[in-house]
């Protein structure tokens, strides 16, 4: 029986215990909704360039808040499970970097099932492509751009920051998945359509390079213990290879709350993710 298999060492009622965010925190639409509202106020407030497209799928488009010239870049890449969400809700992480002279660059991309995990991953490489090209244009340093995502969007950050280890300064990704052979038991893997394969060669914790960037991996202190477990096991396979690492645990964060925090001048993860950037 489906229930009876192993995905990762898990079975698929054990995964749903595990990884389904949205039904551990039920409360997760208010948390969408006030994203939205205050992502609308940013935008209308801090200006900028908005859409701009970075692939041809219509959801290839970028968000740019300027913060002047020779700045540090944060390019910054949305979750929901590959499949839901996007970057027009989280305008808000802008405001506290550009007020410290950070550049923010929001990153779009398609989602499953309309387009593969492949080409997914795809759209997320051009996305940051395009910043690399473009940087100057918005006064931001190519040469100090830090990748970061959510959830999802950690998983793209692990990937991005290993495949440009070269042109990144570092990463920061958080809540992340880096092993995606669980997905495999899931519910969402309808819509990810990932085989045993797909799942591995896809996972970023089995394609660590070195030499590598520091890297921070961070997620909130309520998450499960299979969250905390991706983490760690990725920081050890980081570390592993010779490359600098730092934890963030953030305190009574769960797994939404997490993207507050990093919006959140003082937190343990806001505050570590500026000096990252300004050291870059």
């Amino acid at each position: 029986m489906a229930s009876e298999a192993l995905f990762g060492g898990m079975t698929a009622a054990e995964i749903d215990r595990q990884y389904n965010f949205r039904k551990l925190v039920p409360e997760h639409p208010a948390y969408f909704a006030r994203w939205q509202a205050e992502s609308e106020a940013v935008r209308a407030r801090l200006g900028g360039r908005y859409d701009i497209p970075t692939g041809p799928h219509p959801r290839q488009r970028a968000d740019v808040f300027p913060a002047g010239e020779g700045t540090p870049v944060l390019v910054f890449i949305h979750g929901g499970y590959w499949r839901a969400l996007s970057k027009d809700l989280h305008s808000f992480i802008a405001t506290p970097y550009v007020e410290r002279r950070v550049a923010v660059v929001l990153l779009g991309y398609g989602l499953c099932p309309d387009v593969t995990m492949d080409e997914l991953c795809g759209h997320a490489q051009a996305g940051l492509d395009w910043v690399f090209a473009n940087a100057a244009s918005f006064g931001g340093d190519p040469r100090r751009v830090v990748v970061s995502g959510h959830s999802a969007g950690g998983h793209l950050t692990a990937k991005l920051v290993s495949e440009n280890r070269d042109r990144v300064a570092g990463g920061i990704p958080i809540s992340g998945l880096y092993d995606l052979e669980p997905m495999l038991g899931f519910e969402v893997n309808e819509q990810l359509r990932l085989d045993p394969d797909s799942a591995r060669r896809l996972s970023p914790i089995h394609a660590v390079p070195a030499p590598a960037p520091l890297l921070m991996p961070a997620l909130g202190g309520l998450e499960t213990d299979a969250m905390h477990r991706q983490q760690a096991d990725y920081a050890l396979a980081w570390a592993a290879q010779g490359n600098a690492v730092r934890e963030i645990v953030e305190p009574g964060a769960d797994h939404f709350s997490v993207v507050d925090r990093f919006a959140e001048p003082g937190s343990l993860l806001f505050e570590a993710a500026l000096a990252m950037l300004k050291d870059a």
